[in-house]
């Protein structure tokens, strides 16, 4: 029985893990996408970051790894999936931006 617990337990660390990695890198490739988006002459709709951080790749990676690891730490890491599938629709809508608006 403590096999499977733990089996359960390391499946679980996992997934959490996957969901981080997955989370943060979207953001770095939103970021990316953004500083095309914005050198082809679209503007940032974020009104939090905006035109100061909307492209720095390094400030977006940082901003979504402090979330990622605040959301551990506070044991809210069922929040990922949720924030990484909104981050999905997001670069989805900034690739559309950048092949057919640029």
């Amino acid at each position: 029985m403590a096999r499977l617990g733990l089996a359960v337990a390391k499946t679980a660390l996992i997934r959490t893990i996957l969901l981080c990695v997955v989370f943060i890198g979207l953001n770095i490739l939103d970021a990316w996408l953004t500083g095309i988006a914005l050198g082809a002459g679209n503007y940032e709709l974020n009104p939090f970051l905006g035109m100061r951080f909307g492209s720095s790749m390094l400030i977006k990676g940082l901003i979504s790894a402090g979330i990622v690891t605040a959301l551990v730490l506070f044991k809210r890491c069922r929040l990922l999936k949720p924030l990484s599938l909104a981050m999905l629709l997001i670069c989805t809508w900034n690739c559309v931006a950048v092949l057919f608006w640029s």
